[in-house]
Formats: C-alpha cells, structure tokens, sequence
C-alpha cells in the first residue's frame, strides 16, 4: 500500500496514465478509484500508521549501531610479575629478582637468573611460562648445532658458507659467513648447512647432553621436560637445525644449556637456593671431545652488533644468542662476558628475540650500572 501511494502521487505523469498502470496492477485500486479521495486519504492513514510502526524498531537498530560502534573490548591489566626466590634470600639475589621484574615490566614472558658456575638459580621471573611450560627455542637452538658441529670436526670456528639468501632472513644472504657471524647475525642457511652434514641423530644426541628433552632436576614444582623429535626425515634436518621446529624447551633448560657452554662443561641440576651454604650439583660433563671454543665470540658478536644489539651497553659487556619464531622471542644471555657471573635467559609472548633482547639490557642495566653499585658487587662473589 506505501509504495501503491508513493507510485499513485509521482510527478510527471498524467492521471490517464497512472489509472490505467494502478488498473492493471492492483485490484484493490480498480475497485476504488472510482472514490479517489476516499482512497487517497485511506493511503495517507496508513503510511501515518506506518511510519508509527516502523519508528521504533528503526530508532532500536539505529540505537545498537551506535552502541556497536562504540562497543571497546576491555583489557584487563596484565597481572604483576610473580617473582620467586628462595627462602632466606640474601639482599643481593633479592635485587637480581628486583631488576628482572623491572626489566620484564608488563610483557607477558618470563626471566631466570641463574650462577653459570653452580648450577644456582637466583630468581626466577613468572615460573609458569619460564619453568612449567616449554616453548620452541627457536634460533637459541643453533647454539647445540654449532657446538655439535665443531666437536664433530664438521666446521671449524673458520669454516665459511657462502649465503646467498633463500631461506636466510635477509634477503640477499650474508655471502661467504663463519660460524663468529653466523652466531652472531643468526644466518638461517650456515646452521642448516652444519646440521644437514651432522645428520638429525648427532643433532639430537648433543641437544640431549646439554640437558633438553628432559627435566632439568630444578626443585620447583611442575617442570616440564620439553620436547625433542625422535625422528626427523634427511629433508627437514636443516629446518630443525635453523629453527628447532619440534622442539620445546623452557627457559630454565635454556639457562643450563648456555651455562655448560660458558663454564667449561658442566651440565649442573639447577637449583633454587640461597647463596650461603650452597653446594653445587653437577649432573654430568660434557665427553672431553666436545669443543666449544669459537661459540663465545659469536655470542660477544649478537650483542656488540648483531640481532642481540638492543641488549647492548658500553658499559656492561653482555653476550648470548636470540630466538625468534613461532610468536615467541628468546635472548639467552651472561655478563660480564669475558669472565661469566650470572646467566639470564629472558622469554617473551608474543614477542621476538629483539625484544626479549631489550628486557635483558634493562635487566643488566639495573644490575651493573653506578646507579646501583650496592647490586653488582655482590654478584662478582656470588657462589665462589
């Protein structure tokens, strides 16, 4: 009937024409042209009527599309950092705690603290995600591919690849690169090229002997054990090799990998305890072929101009290797890097290992800087 009215009072048409369009098209219309007022007025209740009807409904959806439009989801705050450290703390391992809940800030991740010497867990930084979870490590994993690679006289610390890009993160390839840069640029095809010649079950066996895939012994509860393939077919090895694809680890685990690599060998059970009274627990060493010699200048490299860089300070010589992928970002790191006293293996998600890189700088800076001498003086002594 609206639109019979709207169509009945057009301009621009005669009212021959439209008696004989309403004629053939409405019968209601046939009947009652004849009584053209009546008809007319009785069309222009109804659209009032209409109108009436319609208005609220429309007033309702014009009402939810506002509100929609201005609908905001509601983020809760993230929950403070939950910091743990061991009954009877001494101010010292109090501070490291401090600084890694201050260099974590709101990030959603993790930080443990931990002496590369002993095996001594200093602090730990959100233990569901850095001790009760595992994670893929990604590029920190090239750590056990270059170690096995050297002590299997697969490479040496000179040993060059020449990269021309492809799966390597930049572009055009790094060109002819040793294993100093490779470490410390993070080049995808070097490591793939080490891990493809070693074969997945060498891989696997030097990943096992610093101490993935299993749990690290740490006395806290619910650690995971992570995760290693048993299995990877010739095709996928340079993958597992660049980017630990299978692999879980925790950053706990991470903790203890870097430190054997650092400390002459030794694979400790990590364990949460004060400094006085402590007595370290070795759980093995590594064999006397393994070769580690060539990693920590790849490790000086990532910080001093690598992917490690935003952990750098002129006054705070930090080393370590970044992870990145998968949505998660790694920086397992130790200072002072000519003569190791803390480890600090930093875990952010969603992140990447530039940002996990920037939470370990704010980390040491709290540490080391003159700002707060009363902090670093007695890491020097820490466990010795």
């Amino acid at each position: 009937m609206i639109e019979m009215a709207r169509f009945y009072s057009s301009p621009g048409k005669s009212d021959k024409w439209r008696r004989s369009t309403v004629f053939r098209t409405c019968y209601l219309c046939r009947s009652m042209f004849g009584h053209r007022r009546r008809f007319v007025a009785l069309l222009t209740v109804g659209l009032v009527f209409a109108a009436a009807a319609e208005s609220p409904a429309a007033a309702a959806r014009k009402r939810r599309r506002t509100t929609s439009s201005k609908r905001t989801t509601v983020r809760r705050p993230p929950a403070p950092p939950t910091v743990v450290l061991a009954e009877g703390a001494s101010p010292a391992d109090a501070a490291v705690g401090e600084a890694c809940r201050k260099g974590l800030g709101s990030l959603q991740g993790s930080a443990v603290a931990m002496d590369p010497k002993t095996g001594r867990v200093i602090a730990v930084v959100n233990p569901t995600l850095g001790v009760e979870r595992a994670y893929q490590p990604c590029s920190v994993f090239k750590i056990v591919v270059g170690l096995a690679g050297l002590s299997e006289g697969v490479i040496t610390p000179r040993s060059q690849y020449n990269c021309r890009g492809g799966s390597c993160w930049l572009w055009p390839g790094h060109g002819p690169i040793d294993l100093r840069r490779a470490l410390a640029v993070s080049c995808n095809p070097y490591f793939e090229w080490v891990g493809e010649q070693l074969g997945y079950a060498k891989v696997q066996h030097y990943a096992r002997l610093l101490g993935l895939g299993a749990p690290s012994g740490l006395n806290m509860q619910q650690e995971t054990s992570g995760a290693l393939p048993l299995f990877v077919p010739p095709s996928l090895v340079g993958h597992v090799s660049s980017h630990a694809k299978g692999v879980a680890t925790s950053a706990v685990q991470l903790a203890v990998l870097i430190s054997a690599t650092i400390n002459g060998g030794t694979v400790y059970t990590p364990q949460l305890a004060p400094v006085a009274g402590f007595v370290p627990h070795p759980r093995w060493r590594l064999p006397d072929t393994t070769v580690t010699n060539g990693l920590a200048e790849g490790f000086l490299g990532a910080v001093n101009e690598g992917s490690a860089s935003t952990a750098f300070d002129p006054d705070i010589t930090v080393a370590g290797k970044t992870g990145t992928c998968a949505g998660v970002g790694w920086l397992a790191s130790y200072a002072p890097a000519d003569d190791p006293r803390i480890v600090i293996v930093t875990f952010v998600k969603p992140g990447s290992g530039h940002l996990a890189s920037t939470v370990a700088g704010r980390i040491y800076q709290y540490l080391y800087k003159p700002a707060a001498p009363q902090i670093a003086a007695p890491l020097v002594s820490s466990g010795e």
